[in-house]
């Protein structure tokens, strides 16, 4: 992740495959969503294919009957990539956190010892919640669009003030002077917004990289902005190649607007490959997933 040249990532799905019906194959482990020994696997294999990032999406809320569906997201993708931290070397990690119903804090903490954990390999997919059942699971309501985005702006902004309350080298581990760190070079960063606040600091060191890599996924102009300002890589899917370069175009311009190098934000595009032993098998199990 220190290169920041991320290009080919997977999606990893709560436990069965992102295909509905797809736990129903033969041989599928029905166990998978608690299973994390065969998400190491995934992550190994993955990382051994050179594939440069996982990224796991979450929503905070149950979205499925499971009469008869898999969990579409994991038990809890921190705690999830934080064992695949521990069982892979380079791989990216990547997944999704709300700024609507996690306070600053918490959110920076969280993303910067995965960080640490994991080398500098960690990245937080910055999103506003829409889902109104997600919402009630905190007990709230979701608010306006543009007060949504008005309080990412925010969380962001505070989370990456508290990702860089520690300057470089303020980590000394003097033994012979005695000193742990420099406390001058750890600074509360005393940001209080409309929606959010923090005094930090936070008690963690550095990673390799410094900070983990912010990614968004939102569409729209509000979501246009927040990448631009804030983002490095942007999960996108564009059905043609030139909706994707018209919204690369729209991204690099979101960018300048916010006083970036146009070239600091990476847009992501998706694809989903159906994997079988001739073309025709792949065409019919992307028909008939669960047959």
């Amino acid at each position: 992740m220190t290169s920041r040249k991320m290009v080919l990532g997977m999606q990893f799905s709560g436990g069965y495959g992102a295909a509905p019906g797809a736990w129903r194959l033969p041989g599928a482990n029905m166990k998978s969503y608690t299973d994390m020994d065969q998400f190491v696997r995934y992550a190994q294999t993955a990382e051994r294919g050179k594939i440069q990032l996982l990224f796991i999406a979450d929503t905070p809320v149950l979205d499925v009957d499971l009469d008869h569906h898999a969990p579409h997201h994991m038990i809890d993708p921190l705690l999830v990539l934080t064992v695949l931290a521990r069982e892979t070397e380079r791989i990216g990690l990547v997944t999704t956190a709300s700024t609507m119903f996690t306070e600053p804090y918490n959110l920076a903490r969280r993303f910067k010892a995965l960080d640490v954990i994991s080398h500098g390999r960690a990245g937080w997919n910055a999103v506003t919640t829409s889902d109104p059942a997600a919402a009630a699971n905190f007990g709230a309501m979701i608010p306006p669009r543009a007060e949504k985005y008005e309080r990412a702006h925010e969380v962001i902004q505070i989370v990456q003030a508290l990702w860089g309350s520690w300057e470089k080298d303020a980590w000394l581990l003097d033994v012979d002077g005695k000193r742990f760190a420099d406390m001058d070079k750890i600074q509360p960063v005393n940001l209080q917004g409309k929606h959010a606040a923090s005094r930090g600091p936070l008690p963690i060191p550095p990673s390799e990289q410094g900070q983990p890599v912010i990614f968004q996924a939102g569409g729209g102009g509000y979501g246009l902005e927040l990448a631009g300002r804030y983002a490095s890589g942007v999960y996108a899917n564009p059905y043609t190649i030139e909706d994707a370069r018209t919204q690369r175009q729209a991204l690099r311009d979101a960018a300048k607007r916010a006083g970036r190098d146009p070239d600091e934000v990476k847009m992501l595009a998706g694809f989903m490959p159906t994997i079988a032993a001739s073309r025709q098998a792949a065409l019919e199990r992307r028909r008939f997933p669960g047959a």
